[in-house]
């Protein structure tokens, strides 16, 4: 049986999806970043954890203005530990995302500078002793895109904090490039 949150939270991301598809903007967008996660258990170990990911983006969009809709991550990827592997998490892990996400350009400032939020719910796949656990996240991150001729490279640095069951809190740090064709 789901929550009540996690109701509220499908409910939205198919109100948006359906909306917005009706618009003819929706657009599929992927990009590729290297996360760092620093996993606590019960406020005490910790365990900092690295490796390839991505992310992709199924939304509406206002070219250079604004965008809105699904995130999902990672459809590959996981991470290994920066030095010995954890009992309680193994040699392994990989946080699995889905939720909203906003992108939004600040063009008063600067056609490229451009924030993105996002929240959702969270999993940590792990091959340790307390293996899958569920929870929430909240995403922020700033970036920068540049535009190549109708193609955007898009350069972005961003925190998630993810609070899961079992009192474990993973806070990750990921920087990531994207690669967007909007012609």
């Amino acid at each position: 049986m789901r929550s009540k949150t996690e109701k509220i939270i499908v409910f939205f991301i198919t109100f948006i999806m359906f909306d917005f598809s009706h618009a003819g903007e929706v657009k599929v967008r992927a990009r590729e970043h290297i996360d760092f996660h620093n996993v606590d258990i019960n406020g005490g170990d910790s365990t900092s954890y690295s490796g390839l990911s991505n992310t992709i983006n199924i939304w509406w969009e206002k070219p250079g203005v604004y965008s809105v809709g699904l995130a999902f991550n990672p459809i590959f990827g996981s991470a290994k530990p920066d030095d010995d592997a954890s009992d309680q998490l193994g040699d392994k892990i990989k946080l699995i995302t889905l939720g909203i996400e906003g992108k939004y350009y600040h063009r008063y400032v600067s056609k490229n500078l451009f924030s993105r939020i996002g929240v959702g719910g969270t999993r940590l796949d792990s091959n340790g002793e307390i293996g899958d656990v569920d929870g929430y996240h909240a995403y922020m991150g700033i970036g920068w895109e540049f535009d190549i001729k109708g193609v955007g490279l898009a350069l972005e640095m961003a925190f998630r904090h993810s609070g899961l069951e079992q009192n474990i809190v993973v806070n990750s740090v990921t920087p990531s490039i994207g690669v967007h064709f909007y012609h």
